[in-house]
């Protein structure tokens, strides 16, 4: 019935929801950094790439509705991209687990539980 604001509501949501997920693929590639993987960089990339897309869609919303279909093209294209480079970047860290003697693993493990133990206690 209104589709002008149709529309505008459309943008804010893709742009929102493009955004979160950029701000997460961010964070999961500080956490696979954290676990030592050496191609973390572009996992950030892809992540920033998609945050800069969604803030163009949010800032121009008169040149997003042109473009809309271009712009979120583009984000699943990088979305894509990430998942595909994190998948690689997981593999590489599952095969180098396995690679832990037990007697590390069990280390690990003790430390793990002397976490939790004084989590609880606070």
């Amino acid at each position: 019935m209104y589709p002008d604001l149709s529309l505008r509501i459309l943008i804010l949501y893709i742009s929102l929801l493009i955004l979160f997920r950029s701000i997460s693929s961010i964070s999961f590639a500080l956490d696979v950094k954290k676990y030592g993987s050496k191609n973390w960089g572009w996992l950030l990339t892809f992540g920033i790439l998609g945050a800069i897309a969604s803030f163009i869609l949010l800032w121009n919303p008169g040149l997003t509705g042109l473009f809309l279909i271009i712009l979120i093209g583009m984000n699943f294209i990088f979305a894509g991209l990430f998942s595909i480079t994190l998948s690689f970047q997981l593999r590489k860290l599952h095969k180098a687990s396995k690679k832990i003697s037990d007697e590390l693993r069990e280390r690990y493990d003790q430390v793990i539980e002397d976490i939790r133990i004084e989590q609880e206690e606070q």
